[in-house]
């Protein structure tokens, strides 16, 4: 039986109407895959481990290493299902491969934290115009997540580009990565016209009323 959701509807109403049910019910359901992520966040913020990433160069190269490590070898038994190199398995060991890659998946997204630390040890004081793109886009970080959002749509939806529903894995990647490079340049483009944020620009607006 083929599954239907809101991603696989054509009709963008009706598409659109399906996901705010779909909300209710995966928003407290999947809570636990998002909420140990800020969490991490926050203490990572609050200990200024990437702020001062010197001070802890030895903690970011070992937890780099390691994090990347875990959430590989996490991801070996998802990798195998999907690419249909594993075909016969349970339903239990699929979600169990499932949990094993969301729970290791966080010791790759802090480890590769632990990288970016260390990479800016490395350019710390550069200038390169590769940097300064990508500092531009941090500093728009909400426009440019929504702008993602809108051009992920135009090519994947079935409403509008189509190609979600034909594509495999690796041609979604190239997707990702076309519209991560064109946000950069389109946020480095923003920076040397000194033009700000659309979304952050409204938030200092609203916050400035309160």
């Amino acid at each position: 039986m083929e599954v239907t959701n809101s991603a696989t509807i054509e009709d963008p109403m009706e598409a659109s109407i399906t996901r705010m049910f779909e909300w209710m019910f995966y928003t407290p359901v999947l809570s636990y895959q998002v909420i140990p992520g800020v969490l991490m966040g926050i203490l990572v913020a609050r200990f200024q481990v990437i702020d001062h990433p010197k001070r802890y160069q030895k903690t970011l190269l070992t937890v780099g290493i390691g994090g990347l490590f875990l959430s590989t070898v996490g991801g070996i038994p998802m990798a195998l299902m999907s690419s249909l190199f594993w075909p016969s398995y349970s339903d239990v060991l699929e979600a169990t491969a499932k949990s094993l890659h969301t729970i290791t998946g966080y010791a790759g997204g802090v480890g590769w934290t632990a990288l970016i630390g260390l990479l800016a040890i490395k350019v710390e004081g550069k200038r390169y115009p590769f940097t300064k793109a990508i500092v531009a886009l941090g500093q728009r970080s909400l426009s440019f997540y929504l702008f993602q959002s809108v051009l992920f749509v135009f090519i994947l939806a079935p409403y509008a580009g189509g190609l979600g529903g034909h594509i495999n894995q690796l041609w979604s990647d190239f997707i990702a990565v076309f519209v991560w490079f064109v946000s950069v340049m389109v946020a480095h483009y923003m920076h040397q016209n000194s033009i700000r944020g659309p979304f952050e620009t409204f938030l200092r607006k609203k916050s400035a009323i309160k």
